[in-house]
């Protein structure tokens, strides 16, 4: 399903979501029918909105939580300008790379192909989010990868007890609860970002990995809201110029800093202490900078 800021089911459910209105309010804000008004209000009952009808109108009494009209307001409060949702999809990753367009946010309930870095599954129940956003930000080449730690920093930021693990790994308690899976597309001059995001909420974890729900009370509109509120205001943070607070903030959640760690590269292994995040975002182990490869930490 595809919603837009200025589709007229979702201007109709901001409405409603602030007020009471009759079909004749609603068609005279929008331009538009009576009969067009309540066929848009049938679409929004079909999407988990409970919409109750008297004389003087239509009023919200309910709605399923992170139903697609909930899912497309917190995007595009926080900078988006289109959302696709999905039940069910094989990847939301899969999805954003096909549609190829910036600005969009992808999410899923469930995806039957969630995957992680180097083609690694990422088991994706019901119960987790599952979202991709896209990009083409004003950056230089180089500095994309700055965008894959801001991810985990925001994620980061909205649930208590978490740690980063370079590059792409959130910890809770040293173990798993979010994956981010970050890919370029198109061209070098001005190439589409994705970035896809997995948290383990409600979901339960698989083998070494942990849910927030066994330590938090904490539901999965509550996390995603925070995380797309974070994230937000971290890009915003990077495009102006910030990016060293950025990276100060992100070395002192990082629980990969002060390890002995094993990094594989596609050029070999490195073992070495991880003394810091560099100021192009790699990891710098024994003096070295690592720019990308599996990170295990060794103690």
């Amino acid at each position: 399903m595809q919603i837009s800021r200025g589709s007229t089911d979702y201007r109709i459910y901001r409405t409603l979501s602030e007020k009471p209105a009759s079909g004749e309010e609603l068609g005279r804000e929008l331009g538009i029918t009576r009969t067009a008004v309540w066929k848009a209000v049938q679409k929004l009952k079909e999407n988990g909105i409970q919409i109750e009808s008297d004389a003087s109108g239509y009023r919200i009494i309910g709605e399923k939580e992170l139903n697609p009209y909930m899912v497309a307001r917190i995007a595009f409060e926080n900078g988006f300008d289109e959302i696709h949702f999905y039940d069910v999809t094989d990847s939301t990753n899969t999805r954003a790379r096909e549609y190829g367009k910036p600005s969009v946010l992808f999410f899923a309930n469930r995806q039957t192909a969630g995957r992680g870095r180097y083609g690694r599954r990422w088991l994706s129940d019901e119960g987790g989010l599952y979202f991709s956003i896209t990009l083409s930000p004003p950056l230089d080449y180089s500095d994309l990868p700055k965008l894959t730690l801001i991810a985990g920093l925001s994620v980061a930021e909205s649930v208590p007890e978490t740690e980063i693990k370079w590059p792409n790994d959130v910890l809770i308690h040293g173990r798993k609860v979010c994956g981010i899976l970050s890919e370029l597309h198109g061209e070098v001059e001005r190439p589409l970002l994705i970035i896809g995001i997995g948290i383990n909420v409600e979901n339960p974890a698989p083998e070494n990995g942990i849910s927030v729900s066994e330590l938090f009370d904490m539901s999965r509109k509550e996390v995603f809201e925070l995380v797309l509120r974070n994230f937000s205001k971290n890009y915003q943070k990077l495009l102006s110029g910030s990016w060293d607070e950025l990276r100060r903030e992100i070395e002192k959640r990082c629980s990969t800093i002060g390890k002995k760690v094993r990094v594989i590269m596609p050029s070999g292994v490195i073992e070495g202490v991880a003394e810091s995040i560099a100021e192009d975002g790699s990891l710098v182990v024994d003096g070295r900078k690592i720019h990308v490869g599996d990170c295990i930490h060794l103690r």
